[in-house]
């Protein structure tokens, strides 16, 4: 409301003040706000000027709508496979198909915890391609004391409802050139401006997934769905899988920034220190009373920092183990990630991403548990795995 009254709802000051404190934090030079992590991306490949039958590489394992993206700008999409520690692109793997056709890579950090960005950016600048870093799940994770997203040509950060900063929906560019910088920002000058309608469609959205992940209202309504939602053929249920086909689409994701959702993402991240050092602390508990009986996804070493946006196990009967939990009252997620070579015809098979798409499991470690609940949901996970 104060925004309308002040006339700066869609544009103003405040869009400025947060892409250069945003850019401040990562350790980058620029940062430019965008309507959403996959448009970015997308001004990213305009900015870079890539041009169709340009090769392209990024992990087998990620999110759809990257090589989504590649492929519908008509590059030549290529795949390297993940390592399983990081579950991030192998260095070795990229290093093993890396030639001087191809102009980038896109390295992905997952879940918070970030790939080996530094070996990569070192391939990458031996074979003159751009680095592309996917940030989206990685706000504050470092590297040998580099934060993820200073590593590459640019990085690109989502702002949507699940992630560590939260603007209903946007997202930042950080960059390491002013040219670059200015050419985002220009193919985003492009982008028409946002209405009253598309506001009351987020803010309904945002209230509604708000709401239904409160802990009271998880446990007395969401939570009873979970348990007796209907499964689809290959025996999984929506709500517990993260990922679906439907989603790989720019639909509402073009669009310009607005200075409301600055002031939004300029307030959190005044506050977000305490939440991220609460679910590091919850993370790191719940691995440590469970990693002498469950897989999990770690740091490549000591030199690297992790905001454990998801806490990622690894079990070779997922879905049994799935079940298990949500009957004992752990709810947990899967397939937020898939193997996405799978989802192109003729592209090979990549073992790892395979074996990650059919094995991990997301366990509940946010920031809001208390320690006794962290403790609690670490008994019952080990009561379920020890028992199947």
């Amino acid at each position: 409301f104060g925004g309308l009254v002040r006339g700066d709802l869609w544009e103003g000051e405040e869009i400025a003040r947060l892409e250069q404190s945003f850019a401040r934090f990562i350790g980058a030079p620029e940062a430019v706000a965008v309507p959403s992590a996959r448009a970015g991306l997308r001004f990213i490949f305009q900015a870079l000027d890539l041009q169709p039958g340009d090769e392209v590489i990024c992990s087998a394992f990620g999110y759809p709508i990257v090589p989504f993206l590649v492929k519908s700008v008509g590059f030549d999409l290529k795949f390297a496979d993940c390592e399983m520690r990081t579950l991030g692109m192998d260095p070795d793997a990229l290093e093993s198909m890396i030639s001087d056709r191809t102009r980038a890579v896109i390295a992905t950090h997952l879940y918070g915890v970030p790939c080996q960005i530094d070996k990569i950016a070192e391939i990458c600048e031996a074979h003159g391609a751009h680095l592309i870093e996917d940030c989206a799940h990685c706000y504050g994770a470092s590297v040998g004391g580099r934060k993820a997203g200073a590593y590459g040509s640019a990085g690109y950060f989502s702002f949507e409802t699940s992630k560590m900063i939260n603007t209903m929906g946007g997202g930042m560019v950080t960059v390491n050139d002013a040219a670059l910088a200015d050419r985002i920002r220009q193919v985003g000058a492009e982008e028409p401006q946002k209405d009253m309608n598309w506001l009351a469609k987020r803010l309904f959205r945002t209230s509604f997934e708000a709401t239904v992940t409160h802990p009271m209202a998880f446990n007395l309504g969401v939570y009873q769905a979970l348990r007796f939602a209907p499964r689809n053929k290959e025996g999984e249920d929506r709500f517990a899988s993260g990922y679906h086909g439907d989603e790989v689409s720019m639909a509402g994701r073009l669009g310009k920034f607005t200075n409301y959702q600055a002031r939004l993402g300029a307030r959190q991240m005044e506050k977000i220190k305490p939440m991220s050092v609460r679910r590091n602390e919850n993370a790191e508990r719940l691995i440590s009373q469970l990693e002498d009986c469950v897989t999990f996804q770690r740091t490549a070493g000591p030199h690297v920092t992790a905001n454990y946006m998801l806490v990622t196990a690894l079990f070779a009967n997922m879905q049994e183990v799935a079940d298990a939990l949500l009957r004992v009252g752990v709810d947990s997620k899967h397939h937020y990630m898939r193997d996405c070579s799978g989802m192109f015809e003729g592209e090979a098979a990549f073992p790892n991403s395979v074996r990650a798409e059919e094995e991990i499991l997301h366990l509940p470690a946010y920031p809001q548990l208390s320690t006794s609940q962290i403790d609690s949901i670490a008994a019952r996970t080990r009561k379920v795995v020890t028992s199947l």
